[in-house]
């Protein structure tokens, strides 16, 4: 291996892959790192602490709105001049379309949404979920480079130690991006970080109205817990952000206690709920697959459900 090479437009997910890098150095040769944007030059600084032996940087015009087509473009010329064997790009929804568009344009292997990475003889062992979730493939590139998408939370989180590692801007052949960028729009504010929380409420598709998330709010409320959902009501309908998602494309939870509403139950979401220790599911379809999971089953219809666990929690506390 000639070097291991580091990008994500998350710079504390860039960190962590760096500092696994720096860990197998002896594997995969000489971490290095990307950073690329606005302020590439002042958040380099923050990847020097995780074991980089060089961190190259750009603040081309052209990368301002961050395109794929333009990223892509960008990687592809920086590995051109490091010749890193490895790639690894934090697998956001941008990584996951980012990641086999510039392994196509290097003619490399890539393994997308890997979840596990192992080492054998010096050699890179991929996990991902298969068949709908309900196995685990383990994986490896056969070509000399390999481009490996990495889901959040798949390494330990990097511990800065001495800032180490050359900050080498660099001058790229850019062309103007084939998209243009016509609107933006702020993500929902998240302050929760659903991985570490101990009692959850996650809502489905059975919830009827955006407005009647405040149900949901309500009683994570009285149970002191936060709200979390499945894929589509965050990827779909944009009810609730992404960082709220659990599944195979969202978070993996342990909470000590889940609350289920209106969720089916499908291989794709309860991947991520395994963790917990008790699941109370409710659901108006005795036949619905989160049953299979759940401690408590409830069947019913939440809104007729929910607003009696509230009262009756409330009551609790006032008692």
């Amino acid at each position: 291996m000639t070097g291991v090479l580091v990008y994500s437009e998350r710079d504390d997910l860039a960190c962590d892959l760096l500092a696994w890098a720096a860990n197998h150095r002896g594997a995969f040769g000489p971490p290095m790192a990307v950073v690329l944007g606005s302020g590439a030059q002042n958040r380099a600084e923050d990847y020097r602490p995780h074991g980089p032996e060089r961190v190259f940087i750009s603040e081309d015009p052209s990368l301002v709105d961050l395109q794929d087509d333009i990223l892509a473009t960008a990687l592809m010329e920086i590995v051109g001049q490091t010749e890193a064997s490895l790639i690894l790009i934090g697998a956001t929804r941008r990584g996951r379309s980012l990641a086999p568009r510039l392994a196509q344009g290097l003619g490399a292997g890539c393994i997308n949404d890997v979840f596990e990475l192992d080492v054998e003889t010096d050699r890179l062992i991929a996990g991902r979920y298969a068949l709908g979730g309900n196995t685990v493939s383990k994986e490896t590139v056969n070509t000399h480079q390999q481009v490996i998408s990495v889901v959040p939370g798949t390494v330990e989180r990097a511990e800065p130690g001495d800032a180490v590692g050359e900050i080498i801007p660099l001058s790229l052949s850019l062309q103007p991006s084939q998209t243009v960028v016509v609107e933006r729009r702020e993500k929902p504010p998240t302050t929760v970080d659903i991985v570490n929380s101990e009692k959850l409420v996650c809502v489905g598709r059975g919830l009827a109205n955006q407005d009647d998330l405040q149900l949901v709010n309500d009683l994570a409320k009285a149970l002191g817990g936060d709200v979390a959902c499945t894929r589509p009501l965050s990827y779909e309908y944009n009810w609730l952000p992404e960082d709220s998602m659990i599944g195979i494309s969202g978070k993996k939870v342990s909470p000590r206690l889940l609350f289920s509403l209106g969720v089916s139950g499908e291989v794709q979401h309860t991947v991520g709920i395994m963790g917990a220790t008790i699941i109370v599911a409710v659901n108006n379809d005795p036949n619905a697959p989160i049953f299979k999971y759940a401690d408590y089953q409830l069947v019913g219809d939440l809104y007729e459900i929910v607003p009696k666990l509230i009262e009756r929690l409330q009551q609790r506390k006032e008692s």
